[in-house]
């Protein structure tokens, strides 16, 4: 279906905009939502894209949804529940901000630059939000999340706490074509993206119930609720999108920059000399003197003397 957001017009799944309406007529009695996109296992196959088309379709109908006030006058849900500030890939940052914006916001989230990190750094990014989800719910937000992959989930988050499952896959369709414009067809699979599986909360739960007994991460252990295409468009603008993206890496990659090991032993070496540098400089012995005590030439002598002046005796990580 054609759906009109932000003066521009856009589609989606006649199917999912169904589910997505039962969403926005309940978020009004006091809920709130996660909806959870993956990617079955794979990365670039569209979960962001989606994510965006979703979001777009909520605040288009959280616009149109009117509620009675207690002045007793009609207003929208939220005018504009979603936008380029609902956008994040900082977990941290997400929950922070989410406590400011008004009630009935869609917050877009993207774990993918997080799933850069090690696993015991994905499970805190988990326990925090799960912590989170647990305590957020008067906010009456919708949240929507986009995970490289349901099964390393926490049970809480992919069962409990989140509502509906969408599931972004590729297919790929075996052809014979002329690639090389050679006059002779060679066999070639085309992968194509823009395809999804839809789960409901009940479906969900049984599909991580399989994996729980199985240790076997396969989407295709339980039927989903129905399949379904979705278009590669960009409702936050594709050049807004990409650049939030890429300064959230670069932040990233910034903060997880590998730090320098310190070798213990140097350090209480170099704390040693310094001590020793110090209190001979003290009692004003000349270069020579420091030198022929330490058994040092005089020009390591004299780079310990002015490392000495630059540092500081009780940081000597400095030297």
């Amino acid at each position: 279906m054609k759906f009109t957001w932000k003066e521009k017009d856009w589609y989606i799944n006649d199917y999912l905009a169904t589910q997505l309406d039962s969403i926005v007529y309940n978020i009004k009695k006091d809920w709130d939502f996660v909806i959870l996109i993956t990617g079955d296992r794979m990365v670039r196959v569209g979960k962001s894209v989606i994510a965006m088309t979703v979001c777009a379709y909520l605040a288009y109908r959280f616009a149109l949804l009117h509620t009675t006030r207690d002045k007793g006058y009609s207003a929208p849900l939220n005018k504009d529940a979603y936008n380029i500030s609902n956008l994040y890939f900082d977990n941290k940052k997400m929950i922070e901000e989410s406590f400011k914006k008004p009630k009935y916001s869609i917050i877009h989230y993207d774990e993918g630059r997080e799933g850069l990190a090690a696993s015991k750094a994905m499970m805190q990014v988990q326990k925090d939000l799960v912590d989170f989800f647990t305590e957020c719910g008067q906010m009456n937000h919708c949240f929507v999340i986009v995970a490289p992959d349901f099964f390393d989930l926490k049970e809480m988050m992919a069962v409990s706490r989140s509502e509906i499952l969408i599931n972004v896959y590729r297919k790929s369709d075996n052809k014979m074509m002329d690639i090389y414009r050679e006059g002779k067809k060679v066999p070639v699979t085309v992968f194509s993206r823009g395809h999804f599986e839809f789960f409901s909360r009940k479906k969900k739960a049984i599909l991580y119930d399989n994996y729980r007994k199985s240790n076997r991460k396969w989407y295709g252990s339980t039927k989903c609720d129905f399949l379904g295409d979705f278009t590669d468009q960009y409702p936050l603008g594709e050049a807004e999108y990409r650049k939030e993206k890429a300064d959230a890496l670069g932040r990233f990659q910034e903060m997880h920059k590998e730090k320098p090991k310190i070798n213990r032993y140097e350090v209480k070496a170099a704390k040693q000399r310094n001590a020793l540098v110090k209190a001979l400089t003290d009692l004003k012995f000349t270069q020579e003197k420091i030198s022929e005590i330490t058994g040092c030439n005089r020009r390591t002598v004299s780079d310990w003397l002015k490392d000495e002046e630059k540092s500081d005796i009780s940081n000597p990580v400095a030297l």
